[in-house]
């Protein structure tokens, strides 16, 4: 005869572990209100609707937003470990997060505080940092996955993309524009800079996100691969945004909320690929 016990507990159903928190689930929701708040209230401000005081206010919200983002994403990191390599990783990328919001805090200081022209300026040594950092972090990211992907034919891709970018850049941004801009419009220093952005977009956010996306991809859909996915996909939306704004700028059509939500967005989203990395190497 056999033992009921022992019956009822080898058909009982095996409870599935949940992955993401409640935490990164919320907090998720929370940033992506925050940012559609943004922008509503930002595309306001553009259509000048508001009082200047809100406008501004709502300036130091977006900029804000980004300092959020790089506390979580530098807090993920600790959290993971930096003596580990998946918390160096994370690391580096916080640090390039926090990198432009240093940048981003410098330029409303110059520009609402001290009324001063922001470029260039001091803004412009903090923001390029976040190409170091990105690169870096991603660099050491795919190197981890060297013994379990191939990983020498995305890197080759990502190098195509980068010099195809390179060229883009200098036929529809750097010839017409920037390089052909006379010192009355533009001095030494300001075409040095103008030029980073837009060829730092390309080589140093694009081109690894593309070489990221290929080696995650041969990873299909297991768990290490999420957190991946947004960190692609904010390189991806920093870099059209970052690279048209260049173009926008120079052409006359000038900066739009789309942009802001673009440059905010991007950060909020390495912020959740942290939150989603702290779900997925504790699990």
């Amino acid at each position: 005869m056999s033992d009921p016990t022992v019956t009822t507990t080898a058909h009982a159903p095996v409870a599935r572990q949940r992955i993401i928190s409640g935490f990164t689930l919320g907090t998720g929701l929370v940033l992506a209100a925050l940012l559609v708040v943004f922008y509503l209230t930002n595309t306001m401000a553009y259509n000048e609707t508001l009082s200047e005081t809100a406008t501004n206010t709502i300036y130091v919200f977006g900029i804000l937003l980004g300092v959020v983002a790089a506390i979580i994403t530098i807090w993920v990191a600790l959290s993971l470990g930096y003596h580990e390599s998946v918390g160096r990783q994370w690391l580096l990328i916080g640090l390039g997060v926090a990198a432009f919001a240093i940048g981003d805090l410098i330029w409303m200081t110059l520009e609402l505080v001290l009324a001063q022209d922001p470029y260039p300026s001091i803004a412009d040594l903090f923001y390029p940092l976040q190409y170091v950092f990105f690169t870096a972090g991603i660099a050491v990211a795919v190197r981890s996955y060297r013994g379990f992907v191939n990983i020498n034919r995305p890197l080759l891709f990502g190098a195509i993309v980068a010099v195809s970018g390179v060229g883009l850049v200098y036929v529809g941004v750097l010839a017409p524009y920037i390089l052909s801009a006379g010192a009355d419009e533009l001095t030494n220093v300001g075409k040095f800079v103008s030029t980073l952005y837009p060829v730092g977009d390309v080589v140093f956010m694009l081109a690894p996100a593309i070489t990221l996306a290929l080696v995650v991809n041969q990873l299909g859909a297991g768990r290490l691969s999420w957190p991946w996915w947004f960190v692609i996909a904010g390189a991806l939306i920093f870099a059209a945004t970052d690279t048209f704004y260049s173009y926008a700028d120079w052409a006359g059509i000038g900066t739009t909320a789309i942009l802001d939500l673009g440059w905010v967005g991007a950060q909020l989203l390495f912020a959740v690929g942290a939150l989603v990395a702290r779900d997925v190497y504790r699990s």
